[in-house]
């Protein structure tokens, strides 16, 4: 409890230097006592804003949500051969587009930027945004009911 108070005391005395608290703090984490890292816990959510503590929780509970929709990286404009010069490469990869006899080359909505699609679709299962610029690529794509194209290919088929 000792180190409990000390520690509160570097925190309200404004004269406290940035390494005492710092060796606490490395003490109190380091220590093999649970006590000690309950206490850790309770001086760093006390010092952490209240809204990045939520901010933080809601980021590692979307832990999986993170990345687009699957099937969305399917929906990419495809780049047409002619459309690439000899020069360009993947920014994940590295590999020309063209030194594979039928490249799959797409492009992200609203920033335009191309990538093979199967390095964006990795990229995009894990993150939403352009690998280039950060974009948010789900910010301009705009949804496609394909709800009414289905039932329409059905009743050609079978109406």
């Amino acid at each position: 409890m000792n180190m409990i108070t000390n520690l509160v005391h570097y925190i309200l005395d404004e004269h406290s230097t940035r390494t005492g608290l710092r060796s606490q703090l490395n003490e109190m984490f380091f220590s093999n006592s649970t006590s000690d890292n309950s206490a850790l816990f309770q001086v760093l959510t006390q010092l952490i804003p209240e809204e990045l503590q939520q901010e933080w929780l809601e980021w590692i509970s979307d832990g999986e949500k993170r990345g687009v929709p699957e099937g969305f990286s399917d929906s990419l404009p495809r780049v047409a051969t002619t459309h690439l010069s000899p020069d360009d490469t993947c920014a994940i990869c590295c590999c020309v587009y063209l030194e594979d006899s039928y490249p799959l080359v797409v492009k992200l909505p609203n920033c335009n930027h191309k990538f093979d699609l199967q390095c964006i679709t990795l990229w995009l299962s894990k993150s939403s945004t352009c690998p280039m610029c950060r974009n948010d690529v789900m910010s301009s794509k705009t949804k496609i009911d394909t709800s009414m194209v289905e039932l329409e290919e059905d009743w050609g088929m079978y109406g």
